[in-house]
């Protein structure tokens, strides 16, 4: 759905002569475009072990969605088709060529096993479209690929959780065996989550990001009931303890989790840090942090405290912000603090907590979900 606007975003650019605006796009679809990279070939982890090789696909080529991205795809390509000889040297010849290439082994790697009915049934996309279309903002913005690059994580990050809550289930007894190939699943699956964070610090600008702020309320990453709550406040902990007496394999296993967990968080912290500004800068979060950037790192360093796998001497740590070690730190301070200004000077309600900011975010935290330990 995500491709289909956007390419459909960049045929009305090319109409209009901004080629820039359809460079834009184009770059966002190589962008999602990596994303399904991701997914297609991860998709037999999904599943549960027992159903591994079950006889039903689900092609993605079944999709209304697909089959409403070839129309609109076909629509570019008419539009391009005038420009591609020429010889000037722009930026969407190149994004078309990285989409197109992952496009192919996406289509090729689409299948998803056990699917039991046909896939209007199984999948019901009217519905996913009518959640998706739920809530829309005016104007040209990346809100719905916002939504998307957030979800897309928050899914696989369930399915994840479904997996360690069995292998911690299995351990310490004669099903231990069983849990190994769950946390390899695992562990393939929050790779793919390190990476989708990626699409948005890659592909959205501070300017982006500020055009949707006003329509994401009093919202945190730290409200995430599956990544923030049943993966790192439940399930890893359990499982790192868990683990402890386990084989050294399964002790493997569960330090590459903690290490992508960690992984994550540096990654999600770029969104404070590119969007709101550096640290000590004050720029306040939409909850209400004082300190957004420094917030989110305390929770992080609050967090590898907790594991018993991370490394507890550091020579440098990446949120060492005021380090040199970097020979680019100078500037990179003097970027940040550009967008400090800026985003406090476009925000005030959210930086004075006026208006609906002076409200608490009214979120409570979600039961534990913590197998084989007392809450």
């Amino acid at each position: 759905m995500n491709l289909g606007e956007l390419a459909a975003a960049a045929v009305n650019r090319l109409r209009a002569e901004d080629e820039a605006g359809a460079a834009r796009c184009l770059e966002w679809m190589a962008g999602f475009g990596r994303v399904w990279n991701e997914l297609a070939w991860l998709v037999r982890d999904f599943s549960p072990l027992d159903e591994e090789d079950g006889a039903h696909t689900l092609a993605v080529v079944d999709s209304p969605s697909w089959r409403h991205l070839v129309n609109v795809e076909r629509e570019l390509a008419q539009e391009l088709k005038p420009l591609v000889d020429s010889a000037q040297a722009v930026q969407w010849k190149r994004h078309v060529l990285r989409y197109v290439m992952l496009q192919r082994a996406s289509l090729e790697y689409s299948c998803v096993g056990g699917a039991p009915r046909g896939y209007d049934d199984f999948v019901q996309p009217e519905a996913v479209r009518a959640a998706v279309r739920e809530r829309q903002l005016p104007g040209d913005t990346v809100f719905m690929q916002f939504r998307a690059a957030h979800q897309m994580p928050e899914l696989l990050v369930q399915v994840v959780n479904d997996h360690l809550e069995r292998a911690v289930d299995s351990m310490g007894d004669e099903e231990e065996r069983r849990a190994v190939p769950l946390l390899r699943r695992a562990d393939r699956l929050l790779d793919a989550v390190v990476r989708m964070t990626d699409l948005l610090v890659d592909q959205m600008t501070t300017e982006e990001y500020h055009e949707i702020r006003v329509a994401l309320g009093l919202t945190s990453g730290s409200h995430s009931a599956g990544l923030h709550f049943e993966l790192m406040r439940d399930l890893y902990p359990a499982l790192a303890r868990k683990s402890q007496g386990g084989s050294h394999e399964i002790q493997r296993l569960t330090r590459t989790i903690g290490l992508h967990i960690d992984r994550w968080r540096l990654g999600h912290m770029n969104l404070p840090r590119t969007n709101l500004g550096g640290a000590d800068t004050g720029t306040r979060s939409l909850t209400g942090a004082t300190d957004a950037l420094q917030t989110v790192a305390r929770m992080r360093e609050a967090g590898r405290s907790r594991d018993p796998y991370s490394q507890a001497d550091r020579p440098f740590r990446a949120t060492d912000w005021t380090s040199d070690t970097p020979p680019l730190s100078e500037i990179e301070g003097r970027l940040l603090a550009d967008v400090a200004q800026h985003t406090q000077e476009r925000f005030r309600d959210v930086q004075d907590r006026t208006g609906r900011y002076a409200e608490s975010p009214g979120f409570s935290a979600p039961p534990k979900r913590c197998p084989n330990r007392p809450n």
